[in-house]
Formats: structure tokens, sequence, C-alpha cells
């Protein structure tokens, strides 16, 4: 992977994190979630007087993605370096940013590490951007958390309500929720605890979608969270027919 080494680049990744952590793809969501509640090194980037913190090893690459970051061979030590060229200056520990981080961390509902990794103290630079990113720019501040949270409050609303959806009319077909690719039933192995239960995989990723596109029922695949891990394994990701070919 190569090195950012423009101010434009460290924005565009830290949109690219912005998007995953408030986006539909609970894969993806997850995986950037572990990114910055372990992290040592964050951006502390200020937007219209909301500051929020994004991982510096995924910054440090240019034109990053979760899938391609996840991986890849990575050094702190190179990422550290390549940032502090582009903003001239070195990550600093700071206890009040670093509280911020905590709370920045919990408004999201993620619980953060005590320290950085190994132990060791986190350490912050620090960003103004002058401009909302674009994904954010509708959005009305109702929330006094910040937008981010605004933003995550509203896709995952509007993402449960269709995948719920989707779950009726899957279950009003077969008459049971199952894996389409493998066939595993939560409730034939886990018995009450598991009725009912199943992951709802997007088909679409949301990297493919127009800003418009409204996901649709149709667009929802029913997976075990196995299948469901191993389509979202590599890029393009695995159609569930070849996901069906592995298995047999």
């Amino acid at each position: 992977m190569k090195l950012i080494d423009s101010l434009d680049q460290i924005e565009n990744n830290i949109e690219t994190v912005e998007t995953y952590l408030t986006g539909y793809d609970e894969y993806n969501r997850q995986e950037t979630i572990n990114l910055v509640k372990r992290g040592t090194c964050f951006i502390a980037y200020e937007i219209e007087k909301e500051l929020r913190f994004a991982p510096s090893r995924f910054i440090g690459y240019k034109s990053n993605k979760i899938d391609r970051h996840l991986n890849a061979y990575k050094d702190g030590r190179e990422t550290n370096k390549a940032i502090n060229d582009v903003l001239g200056s070195k990550p600093i520990p700071n206890d009040s940013l670093n509280k911020k981080y905590i709370s920045y961390c919990r408004s999201l509902g993620i619980e953060p590490n005590e320290t950085g990794a190994f132990g060791v103290q986190r350490k912050f630079w620090t960003l103004k951007i002058s401009e909302e990113f674009e994904s954010n720019a509708e959005l009305t501040g109702e929330f006094p958390e910040g937008k981010i949270v605004e933003r995550t409050h509203k896709v995952r609303e509007r993402n449960s309500k269709v995948i719920q959806v989707a779950k009726d009319n899957f279950k009003k077909k077969h008459g049971r929720l199952f894996c389409q690719v493998c066939g595993f039933d939560f409730g034939k192995v886990y018995g009450e605890v598991g009725e009912n239960f199943i992951e709802g995989h997007h088909t679409i990723a949301v990297s493919e979608m127009s800003s418009d596109y409204k996901t649709k029922p149709d667009d929802i695949a029913m997976l075990c969270s196995n299948c469901h891990r191993m389509v979202h394994k590599k890029r393009p990701w695995l159609s569930m027919q070849e996901l069906s070919k592995l298995l047999k």
C-alpha cells in the first residue's frame, strides 16, 4: 500500500472512516470500530466546532479501504512519518484530547481500550477541516453529540427497518430463517435463543451505491455469521453462488 503525501488524501481517508462507522454494512463498521478502540495514534480533527478522531494507521495509506487494510502489511512507524510530513508535526500525548476521544467513542457506542496498543499512551495530531463532508452536509444538527452521531442514528434506524422487512419476506416465503449459502438454521441448532436469528447481508456494497440509492429488501441476503464474514473476505465480494461452490 502506498503512503499518503497530501492533506487531501488524509481528508479522503477520514471521510472513509466516517462512512464505515455510520454506514449500512455491519462488517465494515465493526472492523472500523476495532481500529478506533485499539488505536494508539489519532488525528483529532475539528469540523464546525465538532471534534472527531481517526486512527493513524488507517489514515496513513493512500485511498485506503477496510478490506485492503485488514489483509495487507502495515507499519505504524511508516504511517506516522507520512502523517508527520503532511501535517508538519508529531503526535503528542494530551490528557484533554484523550478524555474527548473517550467521550467521542462512547457517543458512537464504542467502549475504547484503557490505553493504546500494548499499554502505550495515546498520542494525537490536531487538524482543522474547513468544510463538513458532503455526506454529512444535509444533517440538521439536532443531536447534541454531533453530526456523526446523528448520521449513525439515522442510518441504523433505516437499515434495521429494511433488514427486518427482508427477514419477514424471507420467512413468509420459506417458513423459517436460514443461511442462503450453507443452510444453517440458528433456531434448529440453538433452540429458542436462536429462533428468528440470521444476519442481513447487503448484496450491493455501500461503496458502489450512488448517494441517493435507497436499499430495498430484495438487496438483503440471509447469511449465517460464518458465511457473512467469508463473503466480505475479498473485493469484489464473493457472490453467494461463488461461496456455495467453495463449500461444495
